[in-house]
């Protein structure tokens, strides 16, 4: 059996690590619309703030000689006049910047016409200010209507005044306000895009771990099952009772096996209970020549640890251990914490006569590698995992992982 599972996952997992790779900049349209109330209490909250440190200012200046000429129009009555108008077009020129924001292929042709929007932005603005106040008239030295007469209710344009304050406003409404507008709302919009990208980036991530864990699951649990029915066969052959004995159990265990589905990490005890059902089968085969010691303290049984952890290294000592020895052997499974951490042993006696250096085996199986796998996937470098050959012919897999009560990976 292929002991790599990236040649196991399956091709929706191949499908989202090419999105991962290959994830376009989002060009969905902004999270922004003129009925988003927040927009509108921001505008107006920065325009009235400025139109009150404008006013401060302004009678600073008066107070202080230098604009005893300035009239109370140009003090308080303008200025805020001004504001409102700038406060009622900003959330609309942001939402059109943020809409349509200046990114390829279209950046040349959105530019020029952000800059015609910003003649537009000026000319909307002088019109709502000649139709909300008068303007000064240089003829007659006071202010005056420039288009609309609303006491006479006719029209009244002087276009001296109202080409005085388009000329005025002009160079000042775009780069002062109307261009910050739209940098703001580009700002904006690319940080939202850059968490929507990052956001998306790490649920492809997940997806692919998720695959990733499950192909390794379905990988090492078909390995037990064959082994099983492989010795169930041999079995037959021998022992008819013992073999219908070892299939009982392997249906016990694999219903336990399908109740596991919901997600990668079990609890410590049920995990246990499952490497109990696979050991029961063992038993069954070896008889008395194989022997299971459980060493866990029961305060740390609700630990979590990864599906399916315990068996195969089980299974990886009765293979290279116990089937080894012609008067049977013993397999000890320990637990318990180190600080915040939760350690994690299945020691065997190893074959016969292998306390001898040279006769050490190499156990480095489909087993340990999956584990190795799946442990790098759920807890990243977090985790450790030890093959101990110890000179009394003993060999020993420790495992080192977060002491965890929750499913967080």
């Amino acid at each position: 059996m292929n002991a790599n599972p990236e040649a196991i996952i399956p091709e929706t997992v191949a499908d989202v690590t090419l999105a991962l790779a290959e994830m376009p900049f989002s060009d969905q349209k902004a999270p922004f619309s003129l009925t988003d109330w927040r927009l509108w209490a921001a505008s107006f909250g920065f325009f009235g703030a400025l139109f009150v440190c404008g006013v401060f200012s302004m009678l600073s200046l008066k107070r202080a000689g230098g604009g005893s000429d300035l009239m109370t129009e140009e003090v308080v009555i303008l200025p805020l006049i001004q504001d409102i108008i700038f406060a009622i077009l900003a959330p609309l020129v942001f939402v059109v910047a943020a809409q349509y924001p200046v990114q390829r292929p279209h950046a040349t042709k959105r530019s020029l016409l952000y800059l015609a929007g910003g003649v537009l932005f000026t000319v909307v603005h002088v019109l709502l200010r000649v139709l909300s106040y008068p303007a000064w008239n240089y003829g007659t030295k006071k202010y005056e209507w420039a288009l609309v007469n609303w006491k006479s209710l006719h029209m009244s344009i002087y276009w001296p005044s109202l080409k005085a304050i388009f000329l005025w406003n002009l160079v000042e409404d775009i780069f002062a306000i109307y261009i910050p507008i739209v940098v703001v709302a580009h700002a904006v919009l690319y940080y939202i895009r850059y968490r929507q990208r990052e956001l998306r980036s790490i649920q492809l991530q997940a997806q692919l771990s998720d695959a990733k864990l499950l192909a390794l699951k379905n990988q090492l649990q078909p390995h037990f099952l064959f082994n099983t029915l492989h010795s169930i066969s041999s079995l037959m052959l021998r022992d008819v009772r013992a073999a219908d004995t070892m299939i009982a159990r392997l249906s016990d265990l694999l219903r336990m096996s399908l109740e596991d589905t919901s997600g990668h990490v079990t609890s410590l005890k049920r995990e246990m209970e499952f490497t109990e059902a696979y050991l029961e089968i063992e038993k069954v085969r070896f008889g008395d020549r194989l022997s299971v010691i459980f060493d866990v303290p029961p305060r740390i049984l609700d630990a979590l640890v990864p599906q399916c952890l315990l068996q195969p290294l089980v299974e990886n000592s009765i293979k290279h251990g116990v089937s080894k020895r012609s008067s049977g052997g013993e397999i000890t499974v320990r637990a318990s914490t180190i600080g915040d951490k939760l350690l994690l042993s299945v020691n065997d006696n190893g074959p016969e006569n292998a306390s001898a250096i040279g006769n050490r085996p190499v156990r480095v199986g489909l087993g340990l590698k999956a584990t190795r796998e799946r442990l790098r996937s759920l807890y990243g470098e977090n985790q450790d995992l030890t093959l101990n050959f110890l000179s009394d012919g003993h060999v020993e897999v420790k495992i080192l992982i977060p002491n965890r009560s929750e499913a967080r990976l």
